[in-house]
């Protein structure tokens, strides 16, 4: 039982380091999507790693619409994990609604991006990471 409680406060540690690194969010920087019936405007973003950014999610559609990257999710700092759903690989956003949260990308890469929902019908694009 006292092994059980040292393996859940480490990991307990490790998630508020991560979730904690001393960004100045502050100077992050805005980038906007606008999500409609059945794609992702735009489609591609091109950010850099070590920079934060406050994602402005806009639901312009009639649908419920998801911003699921996982893989880009497990690469990044996220300032309020809480605004991801499903495990954290996505945010969800209502129509007509919108969000804006702060994360900064942690290592280059090229992550996918698509709605759960809707990917099979084209709701697709791509975050690239420099």
């Amino acid at each position: 039982m006292t092994r059980l409680v040292l393996i859940v406060g480490a990991l307990l540690l490790a998630v508020v380091a991560r979730a904690q690194p001393g960004v100045d969010w502050s100077t992050a920087e805005p980038v906007s999507v606008v999500m409609v019936d059945d794609m992702f405007v735009p489609d591609r973003l091109t950010l850099r790693h070590g920079v934060p950014y406050a994602l402005h999610l806009e639901n312009h559609g009639t649908h419920l619409h998801e911003f699921t990257a996982p893989e880009f999710f497990a690469n990044a700092i996220v300032r309020d994990p809480g605004v991801l759903a499903n495990g954290g690989k996505e945010v969800v956003v209502q129509p007509g609604w919108e969000t804006i949260f702060y994360l900064m990308p942690v290592s280059a890469g090229a992550f996918r991006l698509f709605c759960a929902d809707h990917d099979w019908d084209g709701m697709e694009g791509e975050i690239v990471v420099e």
